[in-house]
């Protein structure tokens, strides 16, 4: 949906007038106010929420810092960090998925026999 709304505007908007310009931030914040309200959502949800799920679904996805840098238009992966919330699951996952790499690479040898379905993380990671 979004990608069919970008290429129907003129410029690069995803939230674009009707003749492609973008969108007001008034106008746009009207609007979304509107679909919030009919969708029975909390005044909590904005807009950039929205940003902060796509940063954090990449990240789950297994994508690279600096492609979710680059993807989401951040001067830097600091920026990048503000809108990626890793949840202990992916960070199991992401463990999981090292130790899948290591046995590849070592594959046949008897010091790698960890078993990654008890992986626990500590409290802080």
């Amino acid at each position: 949906m979004l990608e069919t709304r970008r290429k129907a505007a003129q410029f690069l908007s995803v939230f674009a007038e009707g003749d492609g310009h973008p969108m007001l931030n008034t106008s746009l914040a009207h609007l979304h106010a509107k679909v919030r309200r009919t969708l029975g959502l909390p005044t909590e949800f904005v807009l950039h929420s929205l940003r902060h799920t796509f940063c954090t679904r990449l990240g789950e996805a297994g994508t690279e810092a600096f492609l979710i840098q680059r993807l989401a238009g951040h001067h830097s992966v600091t920026v990048s960090e503000r809108y990626a919330h890793p949840t202990p699951e992916s960070a199991v996952l992401a463990i999981r998925r090292l130790d899948a790499a290591n046995r590849s690479l070592f594959r046949g040898r008897s010091d790698t026999t960890t078993d990654t379905n008890t992986l626990e993380l500590p409290v802080s990671y």
